[in-house]
């Protein structure tokens, strides 16, 4: 449970994730702006997808990491087994949910006709196989919870290159292969997905961590409650968070495609800012349930306040970084002007989103590795709603200030919510909530 053990193979997984969602990016930008700004309007549902995974992986990690803290094993065998039963079933769900909906949800953000088709056609594909997705989340997250990151980071590395290779043979002819567009985009994702969650799998049998089915509908139904006890709260919190997003996205469309594109590109290049300290939050959260599960509460701490400083200092540079280089790092996606002067002032005003944003990925993680999950989502539904939507409302739509509104308005709400949940931590009311 070693902090550096743990959070290198989740950045290096995690920034592979990120460094392939611009790529998709940037080799859509080859094809068609208006892909681009599909993708901007895709992003929140496909994180909603994320989401949901989360529900079952969430609660799977936590419990694991504090039984296995509180050495009972086989208590944690339980609790894999009733996670992935959950996956499978989520999996089951949401692929129909996309199937019959598609339409009516990119309907929802009235878009241009050429780019609704975009959307419609990368959505109703990845959307309906989202499956594969969950289940690599919950396989991933078994590994992590018994200290074993680096398998997900191996496996993600390895299927992430076979997706830019596969995207480069639908969208640019290589070999005189057609172009398939958007259409073809989507069935590669979700074909690496299908392929990085057998091998996943393949090395859960191999660790003998893979459950069979008779364990999975032998699990005991108070450990399929603690899941979803722990997962429905926290994927509440994140929820309506991407909710908002979606909401905050719906803004910017009326602020017209410039301003979409702009925030397509910005939102992305930032992901690359914070993917440091999402890794470490992630860690902190594995070492947190295995500490309170020993009972070590003064140790984790102290660990947690200095793994804040490390998160906020790096992500800070890394946004400084990115806003000097923006001409060339903006040049590459696009040659348009005024989208690039768009996009320039959302990396300037990142420096001060991505300091805020590092209070919520550390310490809320941290919270919810302890047990302490409702607290974050009642605050978080305030605070994303009250600040995040309602200035950029305000700011961007009823001032008339723009994206740029929108970008400050966010960056109210990850600024007031890490200051309560950086108070939350250091009163340290969570250690009533142990789970084990």
């Amino acid at each position: 449970m070693n902090i550096v053990a743990l959070t290198w193979p989740i950045f290096i997984e995690m920034l592979l994730r990120n460094t392939l969602n611009m790529t998709d990016v940037f080799m859509l930008s080859g094809y068609s702006d208006l892909a681009v700004s599909a993708v901007g309007v895709i992003t929140p549902i496909t994180f909603f997808i994320i989401i949901i995974s989360m529900m079952v992986s969430t609660g799977t990690g936590i419990l694991i990491a504090q039984n296995n803290g509180a050495n009972q094993p086989e208590k944690s065998k339980q609790v894999a087994a009733a996670s992935i039963g959950l996956g499978v079933l989520v999996s089951l769900l949401m692929g129909l949910l996309f199937f019959t909906q598609t339409d009516n949800i990119v309907s929802f953000f009235g878009l241009d006709p050429q780019v609704h088709t975009y959307a419609y056609q990368y959505l109703i594909i990845s959307g309906s196989l989202s499956g594969f997705v969950t289940m690599s989340v919950v396989f991933s997250t078994v590994l992590r919870s018994y200290g074993n990151t680096r398998s997900p980071m191996v496996v993600n590395l390895i299927f992430g290159a076979i997706n830019v290779i596969g995207n480069y043979m639908v969208l640019f002819e290589p070999f005189g292969i057609p172009v398939y567009g958007v259409t073809g985009v989507a069935w590669v994702t979700v074909t690496t997905q299908l392929l990085g969650a057998i091998c996943l799998w393949v090395l859960l049998k191999k660790r003998n961590l893979a459950p069979t089915l008779s364990e999975v509908l032998s699990a005991p139904k108070t450990t399929f409650k603690s899941i979803l006890r722990i997962g429905v709260m926290n994927a509440g919190e994140v929820l309506f968070y991407n909710l908002a997003q979606m909401v905050i996205v719906y803004f910017v469309v009326q602020m017209g495609t410039a301003s979409l594109t702009a925030y397509t590109y910005a939102q992305n290049i930032a992901r690359i800012g914070f993917t440091f300290s999402v890794a470490l939050g992630q860690a902190s959260q594995i070492q947190t349930s295995y500490f309170v599960g020993k009972g070590w509460i003064e140790e984790i701490t102290n660990r947690v306040k200095r793994y804040f400083v490390v998160g906020f200092f790096v992500s800070v540079a890394i946004s400084g970084t990115f806003y000097l280089l923006h001409n060339p790092i903006l040049s590459i996606f696009t040659q348009d002007p005024e989208v690039i002067a768009i996009a320039a002032s959302l990396m300037l005003a990142s420096i001060l989103l991505e300091g805020g944003r590092v209070f919520n990925l550390i310490f809320i993680s941290s919270l919810k590795g302890a047990g302490d999950v409702k607290f974050p989502v009642q605050i978080g539904i305030v605070s994303m709603w009250g600040l995040g939507v309602g200035l950029t409302y305000l700011f961007g739509i009823h001032f008339g200030f723009g994206v740029i509104g929108a970008w400050y308005a966010i960056a109210a709400d990850e600024w007031a919510r890490g200051l309560i949940m950086a108070l939350r931590w250091r009163s340290k009311v969570w250690t009533r909530f142990k789970l084990v």
